[in-house]
């Protein structure tokens, strides 16, 4: 019997890693990539405005408005364009790790994908500053 339950324990073990591993690596691979070398620690500060735009307790202006809109225009348009650069790029060092290429031939790839990183953390960057400097303190108290 004792050893009946330590086989069906490894058993459901051996499955149940194997499954997360699957959904794991799936969930890795399908899922889209922001450009940025900073992932998920800097505010999105243009999101939030754009989610309290019309709130009263904000009270955005019709000055401040038309400013945000530039800054979240030019931050969408340099995030994208750098993307369309950063996605290919990714998948030529992924494909050719996967086919065995030495990693001195796909060196110089990854040095790109490193600026073209940099890059969009640097637009990122850009964003928040020139959002803040918009914003009063009253106004990002509440958005942050």
């Amino acid at each position: 019997m004792k050893k009946y339950i330590i086989t069906l324990a490894t058993t459901l073990t051996l499955l149940s890693s194997v499954t997360l591993t699957t959904l794991n690596a799936s969930s890795v691979t399908n899922k889209p990539s922001k450009p940025f070398l900073i992932q998920g620690k800097l505010p999105h500060l243009t999101m939030m405005v754009k989610m309290m735009w019309d709130d009263a307790d904000v009270a955005l202006t019709p000055k401040q408005k038309e400013k945000l809109l530039v800054i979240r225009k030019e931050t969408i348009s340099g995030a994208k364009t750098l993307n369309k650069k950063i996605i290919p790029l990714e998948r030529e060092i992924v494909d050719g790790s996967f086919n065995g290429l030495d990693p001195k031939l796909l060196a110089q790839k990854v040095k790109e994908l490193a600026q073209l990183r940099a890059d969009a953390t640097i637009v990122q960057l850009k964003c928040i500053y020139n959002t803040r400097k918009i914003l009063t303190q009253d106004q990002l108290d509440i958005i942050e």
